[in-house]
């Protein structure tokens, strides 16, 4: 006797695939015109608007006069004429693309209910999340939505990978609301704007041509998942960059620099152990460069600090607390490559020096107008104190080994909660994790400046300057 399973006829699989909507109790006349046709046809509504809208239209005329049968053909004259000039408004670029994004937004829509309950994101009332605002970018959409009563953000990440499948992109990725546990963010990625065809793609920055920058602007540091220039407003702020060699830390770098060198108020000076990362800005560092010597990098500091003391006496004799733009005082800018040589010196009296003078110059620096942009590999406490490391509002991780280390640029708990720089790949050097404005972690690739764009960075830096 043969021991396989017993084989049994099935029907043919149906020609278009829909969810199976679960019930407690049988589909009564009601339940089954609410399911099959009122839910497909508010679905549709958009779609539904734009067809009856020049049948509505069209027969305003034919309703005014009564209604007769008699006069079907004014109706059908309405109806076309309406059509008609329904089809020249199409031909106006600005309302045909906005004509275009409403009913894009309603195809999404449909998608996105169809993707919640393929992927049993809905409760047992049948109410799903719901889309309340759309953002659509090059490549993507962030969309935020509403969770019903007995779902929660975390449902939400463990189905992201089915709700990727059913919407047919690259990716879907949840993001918590600190604020609003019931509004979670959903970033719907269609392609990585990172790589093309060949692979990795280079950003050119749009600092490189820029004939004049300022500083209080903001500068342009990257692009996001979406494909959005991500803006860091650096004034009033410290940027911690860290992860392992040949992670692009100095190109994460070098599109901040070169806005400070084509900002005239903006005063560089710089700490170099590696001795090559910011010998190319050096005709534009005012403030100076120090290379591998510890000494003379405990003296910039304490240069700096003094500029900030002397800078807190003339704020508290104007009655103001912090710097600001029409004060017209220059920006001081330290960028700091390879923090480690200095903070973890072998000679423990100079190394506590400079720690000491560090922490006293990014805590109070920030409101005097000073600015610390700080490149290392991973700042563990025993490479950078977590008493400076702590103080740095902007963090950039890039690509790092292991979660931990990801954690200690970071902040500690953040590779739990989905955001760590352990996944980057290695062949995507300028990509990390960014934290700043939005106070969640962003995935960010850096603009690239070549040495032939920085050497002409850096001359037109110069000439302003000379011009000042």
């Amino acid at each position: 006797m043969s021991n396989e399973p017993e084989r049994r006829p099935v029907a043919f699989p149906s020609l278009f695939d829909e969810p199976e909507v679960p019930t407690r109790v049988p589909h009564t006349a009601a339940s089954w015109l609410g399911h099959r046709v009122v839910r497909p046809a508010w679905l549709w509504r958009r779609e539904i608007a734009v067809v009856l809208a020049p049948v509505v239209v069209g027969a305003i005329p034919w309703v005014v006069r009564g209604a007769p049968l008699a006069d079907l053909a004014r109706l059908g004259g309405g109806i076309a004429l309406a059509g008609l000039l329904g089809g020249v408004l199409s031909l106006v670029p600005r309302l045909r693309s906005g004509v275009g994004r409403w009913l894009s937004e309603g195809r999404l829509r449909r998608k996105w209910d169809m993707a919640c309950r393929f992927s049993r994101l809905q409760t047992d009332a049948l109410r799903i999340p719901r889309i309340t605002e759309t953002e659509h970018a090059g490549a993507g959409t962030r969309v935020t939505v509403r969770l019903p009563k007995g779902l929660s953000t975390d449902d939400l990440t463990a189905a992201s990978e089915k709700l990727a499948v059913v919407l047919d992109v690259r990716e879907t990725r949840v993001k918590r609301d600190p604020a609003r546990a019931k509004y979670p963010t959903v970033l719907v990625l269609d392609h990585n704007p990172f790589h093309d065809e060949r692979g990795p793609v280079r950003l050119a920055s749009p600092v490189a041509d820029a004939a004049r920058w300022s500083l209080w602007d903001g500068v342009p540091v990257g692009l996001d998942e979406l494909g959005k220039w991500s803006t860091l407003r650096l004034v009033g702020r410290n940027l911690l960059l860290g992860g392992e060699p040949e992670a692009g830390k100095s190109v994460a770098l070098g599109t901040a620099l070169a806005a400070a060198a084509l900002d005239p108020m903006a005063r560089l000076s710089g700490l170099d152990a590696k001795q090559v990362e910011l010998a190319l800005w050096e005709p534009v560092m005012g403030g100076g460069v120090v290379y591998n010597d510890i000494d003379a990098a405990i003296d910039l500091l304490g240069g700096l600090i003094a500029e900030m003391d002397r800078r807190y006496d003339q704020l508290a004799q104007l009655g103001i607390r912090s710097v600001s733009r029409s004060l017209g005082w220059l920006v001081e800018v330290l960028t700091i490559d390879e923090l480690r040589f200095f903070t973890a010196h072998p000679d423990k009296q100079k190394r506590t020096a400079f720690n000491l003078l560090l922490i006293d110059l990014v805590a109070r620096g920030r409101a005097a107008g000073i600015i610390v942009l700080a490149a290392t590999q991973k700042p563990s406490s025993d490479v950078v104190p977590t008493s400076v490391r702590d103080l740095f509002a902007y963090r950039w991780a890039l690509r790092c080994t292991t979660r931990d280390a990801s954690d200690t640029i970071l902040g500690a708990g953040w590779a739990t909660e989905g955001y760590s720089a352990g996944v980057i790949d290695a062949i995507d050097r300028g990509v990390g994790l960014l934290l700043a404005e939005g106070g969640m972690p962003e995935f960010t690739k850096a603009a690239y400046l070549d040495d032939d764009a920085i050497r002409r960075v850096v001359t037109r830096g110069v000439g302003l300057r000379e011009v000042v």
